[in-house]
């Protein structure tokens, strides 16, 4: 049994340990203040002055067919919400959009369908390098609509470059490439199929770091459906739907549009502007572009065998 002299004592020793444990405490907050506050000043200034950094850009992207230098992408526009002009002006241009689809190896096994609709990504990166060595400029999809809509002037030899589906080998074999020559392009994606059973199609992340890589996000759908088949609620149901998940994902409007099988008609171009989008593209050939026809741009398709002869052509014709 514990005397009172040794009571007296324990209980000294343990009010010590607990004033040094609360002293240790003291010390390591102490400690981190004086850390944040020396990286809130670095630089010289006092803490007032102290700015708020922006996100890390993202990381460097590799191309590993075309070169092994790290490139950093074009960073993605500020994109608002547009609204066409009530009165759509008596306006043309002429600026070829090129339709792709997929860009990979053209493998034997690959079914008719899914061959012709896939570029090699030599043949893709000979074709980029051939425009810019022609003279041409890529735009964007607000460049293209601020030069139709509101007369703003576009580069010489404008260009658009466009990509159907959603398909991953778009952000591994021609975002790099296009990245580095600092040609923007757009990408039209079925919701349905992002992140879904089908590897062959992006992810949500996927998309984001397409983005990230200055590719613009348009819709084509949810479910891949030809528009003109469908009712008005159903089509509208395809539009809203697509365009309200990519907005969710992607944080900014999406106003851009492509048909499925390039099917449309008067109808569903009055669906699609009722839906919130201000641009969309069909498989039409030709270059002139309409100002009054917003929702029926042309495009030229893009092929397995075409080739940058069969590019050239396109563009002269």
């Amino acid at each position: 049994m514990l005397t009172q002299d040794a009571r007296v004592q324990r209980r000294l020793r343990h009010r010590r340990r607990a004033r040094r444990r609360r002293l240790g405490v003291v010390l390591l907050v102490a400690l981190a203040l004086g850390v944040g506050l020396s990286f809130g000043l670095r630089g010289g200034g006092n803490a007032s002055s102290a700015r708020v950094e922006r996100p890390a850009a993202p990381p460097a992207t590799y191309s590993s067919r075309h070169s092994t230098r790290p490139t950093r992408p074009p960073v993605p526009p500020v994109i608002h919400r547009l609204a066409l002009p009530a009165r759509l002006p008596a306006r043309t241009l002429h600026v070829p959009i090129l339709m792709y689809h997929r860009i990979d190896v053209l493998r034997p096994t690959l079914p008719t369908i899914t061959r012709s609709l896939t570029v090699a990504p030599d043949d893709f990166a000979a074709q980029m390098r051939w425009l810019r060595a022609h003279g041409y400029h890529a735009i964007t999809q607000q460049q293209l609509y601020a030069g139709l809509e509101q007369g703003k002037r576009l580069p010489a030899k404008p260009i658009v470059i466009t990509f159907d589906d959603g398909y991953r080998d778009v952000l591994a074999n021609a975002a790099p490439l296009l990245a580095r020559l600092r040609m923007p392009a757009t990408a039209y994606v079925i919701t349905a199929r992002i992140s879904g059973p089908d590897v062959s199609f992006l992810s949500w992340a996927q998309l984001h770091a397409l983005e990230q890589n200055g590719v613009e996000i348009g819709s084509h759908t949810v479910h891949h459906a030809e528009l003109p088949r469908l009712s008005d609620p159903e089509a509208l149901q395809e539009l809203i739907q697509s365009r309200l998940a990519l907005e969710r994902h992607l944080g900014h409007p999406v106003q851009w549009f492509a048909y499925p099988a390039g099917r449309f008609d008067q109808r569903t171009e009055g669906l699609v502007r009722q839906a919130g989008y201000v641009l969309a593209v069909t498989t039409q050939p030709g270059s002139a572009q309409s100002a009054q026809a917003p929702f029926a741009l042309h495009r030229y398709e893009v092929l397995d065998t075409t080739g940058v002869r069969g590019l050239a052509a396109m563009l002269r014709g």
